[in-house]
């Protein structure tokens, strides 16, 4: 099992160095094999986590994929983009999820107790609308839970919007959000399909890291708290739009891939 392991490592280590998708592996690993091997890839970049990813936030698509929980994702700084961005399509496939991000303004203390939502509020620095860019690095996005784990939830990138606010307010337990694509077509959404409320949601990473990974959330950490409005498959020549509360907060241009000669 080892090598298997070892082999579809390798494989997603390839697939994000060269953009060339990897093989569905033959054995599939065990949920704790999955995040080892997230943690691996993650760790060969040599770059640390700025931004944590939230997935599977919705009871629906937990149902979906059979799991008793959200996944986790970790993307580095060179990740992050700034609103009006332009980003090149990769891969066969990409979606966008309109998503409310956390930002830690202190160190959560490493402790033994779990932690709660005062000890989150006490630390954040601020609250933002964002669009995150999802794919997979696999020849298919059709995975299994473990494949999607090791996949890094299909963490590709992020957009940073406009500030919503520098502290948490329950307006934002459940607030509507729109997406929108080029072609006009509104997704609606709300920040109450994230575990309910998006704190909970960073509530429930913290005390993650802390019993999985020994880990306490950082000063100035991202988290992309999960989709409000489900994953929108997105196209070259896109632009996409996000929504909080009837207003904008973030946009993103999708630019066609280079045609190799």
């Amino acid at each position: 099992m080892q090598r298997d392991c070892d082999d579809l490592e390798n494989a997603l280590l390839a697939a994000a160095k060269m953009s060339a998708a990897a093989a569905l592996p033959v054995r599939t690993p065990g949920i704790a094999e999955a995040y080892a091997i997230q943690r691996r890839v993650n760790a060969s970049t040599n770059m640390p986590v700025m931004l944590w990813k939230l997935g599977l936030t919705g009871a629906g698509v937990r149902e979906t994929f059979g799991a008793s929980e959200p996944t986790v994702g970790r993307l580095p700084a060179s990740a992050i983009c700034s609103d009006r961005s332009e980003i090149p399509f990769v891969g066969a496939e990409m979606f966008a999820e309109a998503e409310l991000v956390f930002q830690m303004g202190s160190d959560l203390p490493l402790q033994s107790r779990p932690y709660t939502r005062e000890d989150i509020c006490a630390a954040l620095k601020g609250i933002y609308g964002g669009i995150e860019i999802v794919r997979t690095r696999f020849v298919t996005s059709d995975l299994t839970l473990p494949l999607l784990i090791a996949d890094n939830s299909m963490a590709h990138g992020l957009v940073l919007g406009r500030n919503l606010s520098s502290h948490w307010d329950n307006r934002f337990a459940e607030m509507p959000v729109t997406l929108v694509r080029s072609d006009g077509q509104a997704i609606d959404g709300s920040t109450a399909h994230v575990m309910g409320n998006p704190l909970d949601a960073v509530v429930w990473l913290a005390n993650w890291l802390r019993e999985h990974e020994g880990y306490a959330l950082r000063r100035e950490q991202l988290i992309a708290s999960g989709t409000c409005t489900g994953a929108t498959e997105i196209f070259a020549n896109d632009v996409i739009r996000a929504s909080f509360d009837g207003a904008e907060a973030a946009r993103v241009s999708v630019r066609a891939p280079e045609q190799k000669e």
